[in-house]
């Protein structure tokens, strides 16, 4: 579904982590598609993100994790389901998967320098991971990025991306 470009171009590879709200209604359109009979159509977040061949989709066993539990609690399914959901999105787009590797320490020192909620401490693993590799980190909450910008200046929302895509 990538819209490759010429790959022997020169242009500038920006690489993109994605928080799981970014990818989370693909699979919820999948399993309506698969249990409700509706029509599927990508979401226009990943049209628009799979068109540019300059960006390199990465998400981590955590964001696996996460689908996963939403696709257990939400719908019902089973560990092959989700397996199966999962390679599909993953090939779909070509998204690299890397392994999460977490700083605890880090963590509690971002969470005694700015208050943090227990939903948010998911989103420190994300911001920790595309920290730690230097990738920018696509998010949809836009207090993530007003909050912890002293802790790593790598955020965007997507409209900040379609702003510098444009």
């Amino acid at each position: 579904m990538r819209n490759h470009k010429n790959s022997a171009s020169s242009k500038i590879t920006m690489k993109l982590y994605l928080d799981t709200n970014i990818i989370l209604g693909w699979f919820k359109r999948i399993m309506q598609k698969e249990r409700k009979g509706r029509e599927f159509e990508i979401p226009s977040l990943l049209k628009f993100l799979s068109s540019h061949s300059e960006l390199e989709l990465i998400v981590s066993d955590i964001t696996r994790v996460e689908i996963f539990r939403y696709l257990i609690s939400e719908w019902g399914c089973n560990l092959e389901s989700c397996r199966k959901a999962w390679d599909y999105f993953i090939e779909s787009f070509e998204i690299e998967v890397i392994k999460a590797e977490i700083n605890f320490e880090e963590l509690e020192e971002i969470c005694l320098a700015v208050p943090t909620r227990k939903k948010t401490l998911i989103n420190l693993l994300h911001l920790q991971i595309a920290k730690r590799y230097k990738f920018w980190f696509l998010t949809g909450e836009k207090e993530l990025k007003e909050k912890y910008s002293n802790y790593y200046d790598g955020i965007l929302t997507y409209k900040e991306l379609r702003r510098l895509l444009s």
